[in-house]
Protein backbone atom coordinates (compact mmCIF):
# COMPACT_ATOMS: atom_id res chain seq x y z
CA UNK A 1 0.00 0.00 0.00
CA UNK A 2 2.59 2.57 1.04
CA UNK A 3 4.83 2.16 -2.04
CA UNK A 4 1.77 2.83 -4.22
CA UNK A 5 0.96 5.95 -2.19
CA UNK A 6 4.54 7.15 -2.47
CA UNK A 7 4.55 6.53 -6.22
CA UNK A 8 1.29 8.45 -6.61
CA UNK A 9 2.83 11.39 -4.75
CA UNK A 10 5.92 11.26 -6.96
CA UNK A 11 3.74 11.17 -10.08
CA UNK A 12 1.74 14.17 -8.88
CA UNK A 13 4.93 16.12 -8.21
CA UNK A 14 6.36 15.27 -11.64
CA UNK A 15 3.11 16.20 -13.40
CA UNK A 16 2.99 19.57 -11.66
CA UNK A 17 6.64 20.27 -12.37
CA UNK A 18 6.00 19.56 -16.05
CA UNK A 19 2.88 21.72 -16.14
CA UNK A 20 4.73 24.66 -14.58
CA UNK A 21 7.83 24.15 -16.73
CA UNK A 22 5.68 24.20 -19.89
CA UNK A 23 4.47 27.66 -18.86
CA UNK A 24 7.93 28.91 -17.96
CA UNK A 25 7.21 28.76 -14.23
CA UNK A 26 9.12 27.45 -11.27
CA UNK A 27 7.54 24.74 -9.18
CA UNK A 28 6.00 25.82 -7.03
CA UNK A 29 5.40 29.22 -8.59
CA UNK A 30 5.94 32.24 -6.38
CA UNK A 31 2.27 33.16 -6.53
CA UNK A 32 -0.90 31.15 -7.05
CA UNK A 33 -4.42 32.26 -8.02
CA UNK A 34 -7.58 30.18 -8.47
CA UNK A 35 -10.53 31.24 -10.61
CA UNK A 36 -13.88 29.44 -10.78
CA UNK A 37 -16.59 29.71 -13.43
CA UNK A 38 -19.77 28.16 -12.01
CA UNK A 39 -21.81 27.84 -15.20
CA UNK A 40 -18.88 26.43 -17.17
CA UNK A 41 -17.96 24.14 -14.24
CA UNK A 42 -14.28 24.97 -14.50
CA UNK A 43 -11.61 25.80 -11.93
CA UNK A 44 -8.46 27.45 -13.26
CA UNK A 45 -5.10 27.38 -11.47
CA UNK A 46 -2.82 30.30 -12.40
CA UNK A 47 0.80 30.80 -11.39
CA UNK A 48 3.27 33.68 -11.46
CA UNK A 49 6.93 34.00 -10.57
CA UNK A 50 7.97 37.61 -11.12
CA UNK A 51 6.15 38.90 -14.19
CA UNK A 52 3.20 37.39 -16.02
CA UNK A 53 0.44 35.12 -14.74
CA UNK A 54 0.31 31.82 -16.63
CA UNK A 55 -2.51 29.30 -16.74
CA UNK A 56 -1.18 26.09 -15.19
CA UNK A 57 -4.26 23.91 -15.65
CA UNK A 58 -8.05 23.83 -15.87
CA UNK A 59 -9.86 21.39 -13.60
CA UNK A 60 -13.45 20.27 -14.37
CA UNK A 61 -15.84 20.84 -11.48
CA UNK A 62 -17.93 17.73 -11.04
CA UNK A 63 -21.07 19.38 -9.71
CA UNK A 64 -22.31 22.92 -9.06
CA UNK A 65 -25.48 22.93 -6.95
CA UNK A 66 -27.99 25.74 -6.72
CA UNK A 67 -28.37 28.46 -9.32
CA UNK A 68 -26.46 31.51 -10.50
CA UNK A 69 -26.02 34.21 -7.89
CA UNK A 70 -24.18 34.56 -4.57
CA UNK A 71 -24.72 32.49 -1.47
CA UNK A 72 -26.89 34.36 1.05
CA UNK A 73 -27.78 32.01 3.88
CA UNK A 74 -27.21 28.62 5.46
CA UNK A 75 -29.03 25.86 3.59
CA UNK A 76 -29.61 27.69 0.29
CA UNK A 77 -27.26 25.20 -1.44
CA UNK A 78 -25.58 28.03 -3.29
CA UNK A 79 -21.93 28.15 -4.32
CA UNK A 80 -20.67 31.61 -3.29
CA UNK A 81 -19.62 34.25 -5.79
CA UNK A 82 -17.00 36.87 -5.04
CA UNK A 83 -13.40 37.45 -4.00
CA UNK A 84 -11.97 35.04 -1.44
CA UNK A 85 -8.83 33.53 0.04
CA UNK A 86 -7.88 29.97 0.90
CA UNK A 87 -8.00 30.04 4.70
CA UNK A 88 -7.32 26.39 5.60
CA UNK A 89 -6.37 23.03 4.13
CA UNK A 90 -7.55 19.62 5.29
CA UNK A 91 -5.67 16.47 4.28
CA UNK A 92 -8.13 14.37 6.33
CA UNK A 93 -11.35 15.64 4.78
CA UNK A 94 -14.41 13.41 4.54
CA UNK A 95 -14.26 14.37 0.86
CA UNK A 96 -10.72 13.07 0.31
CA UNK A 97 -8.87 16.42 0.48
CA UNK A 98 -10.19 19.94 0.84
CA UNK A 99 -9.32 23.63 0.62
CA UNK A 100 -11.59 25.99 2.54
CA UNK A 101 -12.36 29.51 1.33
CA UNK A 102 -13.07 32.36 3.72
CA UNK A 103 -16.81 32.47 3.16
CA UNK A 104 -18.54 34.43 4.55
CA UNK A 105 -16.24 37.35 3.94
CA UNK A 106 -17.17 40.91 4.87
CA UNK A 107 -19.19 41.43 1.67
CA UNK A 108 -21.18 38.25 2.29
CA UNK A 109 -21.84 39.16 5.91
CA UNK A 110 -23.15 42.60 4.97
CA UNK A 111 -25.38 41.18 2.23
CA UNK A 112 -26.72 38.57 4.67
CA UNK A 113 -27.26 40.97 7.57
CA UNK A 114 -31.02 40.31 7.61
CA UNK A 115 -30.51 36.55 7.71
CA UNK A 116 -29.92 34.58 10.89
CA UNK A 117 -26.99 32.63 9.47
CA UNK A 118 -25.06 33.21 6.21
CA UNK A 119 -23.65 29.67 6.44
CA UNK A 120 -20.02 28.68 6.05
CA UNK A 121 -17.57 25.82 5.52
CA UNK A 122 -17.34 26.19 1.75
CA UNK A 123 -14.65 24.03 0.20
CA UNK A 124 -12.92 22.99 -2.97
CA UNK A 125 -12.69 19.25 -2.41
CA UNK A 126 -12.54 15.76 -3.90
CA UNK A 127 -15.43 13.38 -4.45
CA UNK A 128 -18.47 14.44 -6.50
CA UNK A 129 -20.95 15.49 -3.82
CA UNK A 130 -21.87 19.08 -3.07
CA UNK A 131 -24.51 21.20 -1.37
CA UNK A 132 -22.59 24.44 -1.87
CA UNK A 133 -18.96 23.45 -2.49
CA UNK A 134 -16.81 22.87 -5.59
CA UNK A 135 -15.87 19.19 -6.00
CA UNK A 136 -13.31 18.25 -8.66
CA UNK A 137 -13.02 14.46 -8.11
CA UNK A 138 -10.29 12.76 -6.07
CA UNK A 139 -7.38 12.43 -8.51
CA UNK A 140 -7.36 16.03 -9.80
CA UNK A 141 -7.95 17.20 -6.23
CA UNK A 142 -4.73 15.48 -5.19
CA UNK A 143 -2.87 17.48 -7.82
CA UNK A 144 -4.48 20.81 -6.93
CA UNK A 145 -4.07 20.17 -3.21
CA UNK A 146 -0.35 19.45 -3.65
CA UNK A 147 0.07 22.57 -5.78
CA UNK A 148 -1.51 24.70 -3.05
CA UNK A 149 0.41 23.03 -0.21
CA UNK A 150 3.75 23.42 -1.96
CA UNK A 151 3.02 27.05 -2.79
CA UNK A 152 2.07 27.83 0.82
CA UNK A 153 5.14 26.02 2.16
CA UNK A 154 7.57 27.69 -0.24
CA UNK A 155 6.17 31.20 0.09
CA UNK A 156 5.64 31.62 3.83
CA UNK A 157 1.88 30.96 3.84
CA UNK A 158 1.07 33.92 1.63
CA UNK A 159 -2.56 34.47 0.66
CA UNK A 160 -3.95 32.52 -2.28
CA UNK A 161 -6.77 34.49 -3.88
CA UNK A 162 -9.87 32.77 -5.26
CA UNK A 163 -12.28 34.54 -7.63
CA UNK A 164 -15.62 32.75 -8.01
CA UNK A 165 -17.70 33.95 -10.96
CA UNK A 166 -21.21 32.93 -12.03
CA UNK A 167 -19.97 32.53 -15.62
CA UNK A 168 -17.50 34.24 -17.93
CA UNK A 169 -18.75 37.79 -17.40
CA UNK A 170 -16.78 38.97 -20.42
CA UNK A 171 -18.74 36.68 -22.71
CA UNK A 172 -21.29 39.13 -24.11
CA UNK A 173 -23.71 36.45 -25.29
CA UNK A 174 -23.82 34.81 -21.88
CA UNK A 175 -23.93 38.16 -20.11
CA UNK A 176 -27.04 39.25 -22.04
CA UNK A 177 -28.65 35.85 -21.55
CA UNK A 178 -28.21 35.67 -17.79
CA UNK A 179 -28.62 39.34 -16.90
CA UNK A 180 -32.03 39.31 -18.60
CA UNK A 181 -32.98 36.41 -16.33
CA UNK A 182 -31.29 37.69 -13.16
CA UNK A 183 -31.59 41.46 -13.62
CA UNK A 184 -31.48 42.03 -9.85
CA UNK A 185 -27.93 40.65 -9.80
CA UNK A 186 -26.51 43.07 -12.39
CA UNK A 187 -25.04 45.55 -9.83
CA UNK A 188 -23.32 42.71 -7.94
CA UNK A 189 -22.08 40.99 -11.08
CA UNK A 190 -20.68 44.29 -12.35
CA UNK A 191 -18.57 44.49 -9.19
CA UNK A 192 -16.96 41.10 -9.67
CA UNK A 193 -16.79 41.63 -13.43
CA UNK A 194 -14.43 44.52 -12.73
CA UNK A 195 -12.09 42.08 -10.95
CA UNK A 196 -12.20 39.66 -13.88
CA UNK A 197 -11.68 42.49 -16.36
CA UNK A 198 -8.68 43.80 -14.42
CA UNK A 199 -7.03 40.39 -14.47
CA UNK A 200 -7.89 39.61 -18.11
CA UNK A 201 -6.95 43.00 -19.50
CA UNK A 202 -4.07 44.10 -17.25
CA UNK A 203 -2.65 40.67 -16.47
CA UNK A 204 -2.44 41.13 -12.73
CA UNK A 205 -4.56 40.77 -9.61
CA UNK A 206 -6.18 43.98 -8.39
CA UNK A 207 -6.15 45.36 -4.87
CA UNK A 208 -9.74 44.57 -3.88
CA UNK A 209 -11.51 46.05 -0.88
CA UNK A 210 -15.07 45.97 0.47
CA UNK A 211 -16.96 49.11 1.44
CA UNK A 212 -19.58 49.54 4.16
CA UNK A 213 -22.35 48.56 1.74
CA UNK A 214 -20.70 45.21 1.04
CA UNK A 215 -19.59 46.20 -2.46
CA UNK A 216 -16.34 45.04 -4.04
CA UNK A 217 -14.17 47.95 -5.16
CA UNK A 218 -10.75 48.10 -6.77
CA UNK A 219 -7.82 50.38 -5.93
CA UNK A 220 -6.31 51.43 -9.27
Amino acid sequence: KFPRVQQAAINTQVNLEDLCKNQGLNFPPNHLFLRVFKEEKVLEAWGKDTTDWKLIKKYPICKVPGKLGPKIKQGDKQVPEGWYKIDSINPNSDFHLSLRINYPNRADSIRSQNELDPGGDIFIHGNCYSVGCMPIEDEPMEELFWLVVQNLHANSLQDISVLILPFDLQNNEQYLKYTSKYSNLIPFWEQIKSIQLYFDELGDLPDVFINDQGEYLINY
